[in-house]
């Protein structure tokens, strides 16, 4: 499939599915602008979309051409015939190239973003992902794209670092680092957003205040070589769970101190010492929690099999 199997929509269509980019239709933003609740009226039926519109950016650096080239590797990538049925990706309705113009339209029913649900949920740069009404995640932006579809990305060498501050691994980057473990700590830091309820803001950049995996380090070194004031057996487990989510019913203190530890482990300094994402899965359905909601996830399977792993 090429850009030309998808609908080609002009800039003057998507004002109209986004009531001319109103406030009201503001989803959120990404890295390199913004996400936008759209609709296609048509013969009496209503058509929900995602529309993402780029812009040149105000806090990462910008190439010309860099947005054209990502619209492109994004038509690409979401016609790769394994990736069109993938349930944890958008799927590509038409695209918008018209001068300086640039956006997508995904079908899709968008809810809200991760980033704007932590504070809400009891601001994550994980502008990235978009929720539909049943919280599905959905990936929604491919800044980072290499490996896989794309084998060869000999164009990020010439790229500066473009991904959410305090999400990717820059040194592992800079170091020509594509591994797996490059998205390990994307996880990490993603989950440790979570379930601290902290979110790096624009704000905290200008200031040059700390990431939130540097938050959650520092806690945990602190936890393990700052105190001797209390010994081991009275000691709690370690977590940096937010207040509010360990004061929820049904809470378990150890499935706060996992997911913790997990997060940390993910950000580790070197990446040999990270786990890998099949051993953050049989962690996962190890917790409580999932094992207590596991007919809901349709996780019953797994959870066998991973209990049954040696």
């Amino acid at each position: 499939m090429t850009a030309g199997d998808y609908v080609q929509l002009s800039y003057k269509e998507l004002e109209c599915y986004t009531d001319s980019f109103s406030e009201r239709s503001y989803l959120g933003h990404f890295q390199f602008g913004k996400l936008y609740h759209g609709k296609i009226n048509c013969l009496g039926w209503t058509q929900h979309v995602l529309v993402k519109i780029w812009e040149v950016p105000e806090i990462y650096n910008y190439f010309d051409g860099d947005n054209e080239l990502r619209l492109i590797d994004e038509l690409i990538l979401l016609s790769h015939e394994k990736l069109t049925t993938h349930p944890g990706m958008v799927k590509l309705y038409g695209y918008c190239l018209e001068g300086d113009h640039l956006g997508v339209v995904y079908d899709f029913k968008p809810f809200d973003s991760v980033y704007n649900l932590i504070p809400k949920v009891r601001n994550l740069d994980a502008a990235h992902l978009v929720l539909d009404e049943d919280y599905n995640p959905k990936i929604c932006d491919f800044g980072l794209i290499t490996g896989g579809v794309f084998p060869n990305r000999t164009i990020f060498k010439h790229h500066h670092v473009i991904g959410c501050y305090g999400y990717i691994d820059s040194c592992a980057f800079y170091a020509g680092d594509f591994s797996d473990k490059i998205d390990v700590f994307g996880f990490g830091a993603i989950l440790l957003s979570l379930i601290m309820k902290r979110v790096y803001t624009e704000e905290e950049r200008l200031r040059s205040a700390p990431f939130v995996f540097k938050l959650a380090l520092n806690e945990y070194e602190e936890y393990e070589y700052g105190s001797e004031s209390e010994t081991e057996v009275n000691r709690p487990k370690f977590s940096v769970v937010h207040q509010s989510l360990a004061a929820e019913p049904g809470y378990c203190p150890d499935d706060g101190h996992k997911l913790s530890m997990m997060g940390v482990e993910c950000v580790i300094g070197l990446g040999s010492e990270r786990p890998n994402m099949k051993q953050i899965l049989n962690s996962m359905l190890k917790l409580n929690v999932v094992k207590e909601h596991a007919d809901y996830l349709g996780v019953n399977d797994a959870i066998r099999s991973c209990e049954n792993s040696p």
